[in-house]
């Protein structure tokens, strides 16, 4: 069955536009046109929609609203917004309830790519309650250690962006919402940005400011059975982010690759900091297993009928990261099934290596232990399974100066 997918303005020419500039796409695509709020919500009564891609100021039901409305009745669908301006108002309210935000005029290419892209994550579930998992969340929770210097940053009157920009760049909940807005129209910021760090200076502290103070921004660690595995993963995320970063360095690779690196290594695995956070207690019977012997990989199929990593590369996608970072974070238990170009490709090698490294020395085994953990055809077709040793090493080097 072909995507869905509901465009919303009240302006009947930039329908009527949208129709002619998306015409290719009747292939792919059930394509409906609603002319306002209003219509857009009597027709989502009738039909079950994938994507809605809706105007902001709209008379009567405006697009705040209607985001508002989609997000509590159907959390499955993916939401864009496609407008050329918000109110500051408007604006901090659809940072929780949407997942891009692509400026009117758009380039019609990048719309298509975007929606395509997460048409693709999203068709690897087969469950469509589980994928609401993704779409229907607004916000993950951070660390305790996290959560309690935004606390402390929040109180203080000589806060600075540079103790915030620290606390985005070190945290995968806060680095994947900040990428979110600075990487859409939300703030009106146009060049891409491919740090978190680059990403919250981009924003400025009162932004920033403003966001933390809205509870659906961001929130607490979570309680309960799932609380230590959450810690844990958080842990693992900032070791893969450094190594991985570092790998990359080491591959020569430019500027712009090694940040993709270390954003990847940051968020290998969004999906299961998600699962953590928004299906605690389901997640509890995935840790149980664990400790019955099975894999986390198998455990997490078991009980979600897939793996963490889809789960995250959904996220990642709607949240609209960039593209090589998605895969790395797709691939990166299984690198050698995607065919990529170099530069796609350097991240998920880094990830891959990082993980593998990271997990061995946190189970205290020895350094020739690290391949047993790793696709040693993969790193052969990259010519680097000779470098994992001299990884390793530089590893321990990294965590003996820290």
């Amino acid at each position: 069955m072909k995507p869905r997918i509901l465009f919303v303005d009240d302006e009947s020419n930039i329908l009527q536009g949208l129709r002619r500039m998306l015409r290719s796409m009747r292939n792919e695509w059930t394509m409906d046109f609603a002319e306002g709020g209003e219509e857009a919500l009597k027709t989502l009564e009738g039909e079950s929609y994938d994507v809605l891609v809706t105007d902001m100021k709209m008379p009567g039901v405006g697009g705040a609203e209607l985001l508002d409305q989609v997000a509590e009745r159907y959390p499955q669908m993916l939401r864009f917004i496609l407008s050329g301006e918000a109110d500051t108002e408007a604006t901090f309210r659809t940072v929780v309830t949407s997942h891009q935000f692509f400026p009117k005029p758009s380039n019609s290419e990048r719309l298509v790519a975007v929606i395509s892209h997460c048409l693709r994550r999203r068709s690897e579930f087969e469950n469509i309650d589980m994928g609401a998992l993704v779409t229907g969340v607004r916000c993950l929770a951070t660390s305790r250690s996290t959560f309690d210097a935004l606390a402390d940053l929040l109180d203080s009157e000589s806060a600075t962006i540079d103790q915030a920009v620290e606390l985005f760049a070190d945290e995968p909940a806060l680095a994947a919402k900040v990428m979110q807005l600075a990487n859409s129209a939300y703030f009106g910021i146009g060049d891409p940005v491919f740090s978190p760090r680059a990403a919250a200076n981009l924003l400025g502290w009162d932004v920033l400011r403003a966001l933390l103070i809205n509870e659906s921004f961001v929130s607490a660690f979570p309680s309960g059975p799932c609380r230590a595995a959450y810690e844990r993963a958080i842990a693992q995320a900032r070791s893969v982010s450094e190594l991985s970063a570092w790998i990359a360095e080491q591959r020569g690779a430019s500027a712009q690759v090694i940040e993709q690196a270390r954003l990847a290594g940051l968020l290998h695995n969004l999906g299961r900091l998600l699962l953590c956070d928004q299906a605690g207690d389901h997640y509890a019977r995935v840790t149980a297993l664990v400790d019955e012997g099975k894999g986390p990989d198998d455990a997490e199929r078991e009980v979600f009928a897939a793996s963490h990593v889809v789960f995250g590369a959904y996220l990642a996608a709607a949240w609209g990261m960039p593209s090589a970072v998605v895969e790395a974070i797709r691939h990166h238990r299984e690198p050698g099934v995607p065919e990529q170009d170099e530069d796609a490709r350097l991240p998920l090698l880094a990830v891959h290596a990082a993980l593998g490294i990271v997990s061995a020395s946190d189970a205290g085994e020895p350094s020739d232990a690290v391949l047993a953990r790793l696709d040693t055809d993969f790193l052969g077709q990259q010519g680097c399974t000779e470098n994992i040793a001299d990884w390793a090493e530089g590893w321990r080097r990294i965590g003996s100066a820290a």
